[in-house]
């Protein structure tokens, strides 16, 4: 069983964001993997996985598709593309926006994560169509996070499907590690169509409390992608910047482990997301304060604490790379770094807590957001060895010490 599922029902730490992405091993009512290629081997076994080289032209052919999942989603098309047309109807209609669009793909990604808890019984199997909508939404999501990367810094992207399909050929969306997307070009237009542009009205009305746990979880990735940019933006600056010229670690597994994450880091600065674009909904002093973060243009009051600790810090013996250069203006960095990340896991936390309320959890239960809404910091290891200092619960340096073992070797 899922390790979230099991802490959510029993009183761990999980978030709603940690779920969707933990069905690996589980299965829906007809016995087929709800994660497909991502389940595990013990989810596959004795499962049917046809395999044939792809037929259709472009990058996709040649290689291997998955057509035993491809019977499975063409039975089950129709109906997840009628809930898809609903969505987008109830969500926007013609003034539908891409975090608008984000949300539809977002409640079929969800639903059998939404199911499983909301029926507090992981025994339960998930609904076949539950499933195929979390397949099609999963192939969908990699491309609408790209889409929204390129929202927050500022792009402006016309909602049509044509706009969302070159994109998908741009990403390389329909091709996995493993194997290729199976569905026809007919197919995937089709719903892409249905998703971006909307299709056909029907009856379907769907809950509102469904609509709004997906803006919700909308709204968590979306702050996550300013999260990240934000990371990357000081991840530069330690490993290609100024800085990294003033950085000396303390013996040669450090100075590769440098140099391997130079190698990954691409050599023209990132861009610094627009905090106009931060997602609509949020309150209007939580919106100023991200903002000013963004710009790292904070309150001096709000990081007295922080730069005073890493000037402290920076000033005593024990970090395993050491910064020889002027302390103020690299705690002020650090400082700032310390105050965005503070503010946007308490908003993302905030969303968590709304999320649970209307499935009626405890809010006293540890949160343990996802990365796909929390991106791991990818700058934060390398202010830790520079202040030898990790970070603690509270979010500030109170943390145990940041020395690491080296292998010895000979």
């Amino acid at each position: 069983m899922s390790k979230s599922l099991a802490n959510a029902l029993d009183g761990g730490a999980w978030s709603v964001s940690k779920v969707v992405f933990d069905l690996n091993d589980m299965l829906d009512d007809e016995g087929r993997p709800i994660s497909e290629r991502r389940a595990d081997a013990t989810a596959r076994s004795g499962v049917e996985m046809e395999m044939r080289e792809c037929p259709y032209s472009g990058i996709r052919n040649g290689r291997l598709m998955n057509v035993s999942a491809l019977t499975q989603i063409s039975n089950y098309y129709n109906p997840v593309m009628a809930e898809i047309a609903a969505f987008r109807r109830q969500a926007g209609g013609d003034a539908a926006t891409w975090p608008d669009i984000l949300a539809v793909v977002l409640d079929q990604l969800a639903r059998p994560a939404i199911l499983l808890l909301q029926q507090r019984d992981a025994r339960r199997a998930v609904p076949a169509q539950a499933a195929v909508g979390h397949k099609l939404a999963a192939g969908f999501f990699g491309v609408m996070r790209t889409l929204h990367e390129r929202l927050a810094l500022g792009a402006d992207l016309p909602v049509s499907a044509e706009v969302f399909l070159d994109l998908v050929e741009e990403t390389r969306a329909l091709v996995g590690a493993s194997e290729a997307c199976a569905g026809s070009p007919q197919m995937i237009r089709k719903a892409t169509t249905i998703l971006v542009e909307g299709g056909a009205d029907n009856d379907i009305v769907l809950d509102q409390a469904r609509i709004d746990m997906a803006r919700c979880l909308g709204q968590q990735v979306q702050l996550g992608i300013f999260w990240q940019l934000y990371d990357q933006l000081h991840l530069w600056e330690l490993i290609r910047g100024e800085t990294r010229q003033r950085l000396v670690p303390a013996n040669e597994f450090l100075a590769r482990k440098l140099e391997q994450a130079k190698a990954a880091v691409a050599d023209a600065a990132p861009g610094r997301p627009d905090a106009g674009r931060l997602p609509a909904g949020l309150d209007a002093d939580q919106r100023s304060r991200l903002s000013r973060a963004l710009r790292d243009a904070a309150d001096p009051q709000d990081l007295e604490e922080d730069a005073r600790a890493a000037t402290e810090l920076l000033q005593q013996a024990g970090s395993v790379i050491r910064y020889q250069g002027a302390a103020a203006p690299f705690a002020l960095r650090v400082a700032r770094y310390l105050d965005a990340h503070r503010l946007f896991a308490a908003e993302l936390n905030r969303l968590e807590l709304q999320l649970r309320s209307r499935m009626g959890y405890p809010m006293e239960t540890p949160i343990h957001l996802g990365p796909a809404v929390f991106p791991r910091p990818q700058a934060l290891p390398w202010y830790e060895m520079v202040l030898g200092r990790r970070l603690g619960e509270s979010g500030r340096l109170t943390g145990s010490s940041s020395g690491i073992r080296v292998r010895q070797t000979g």
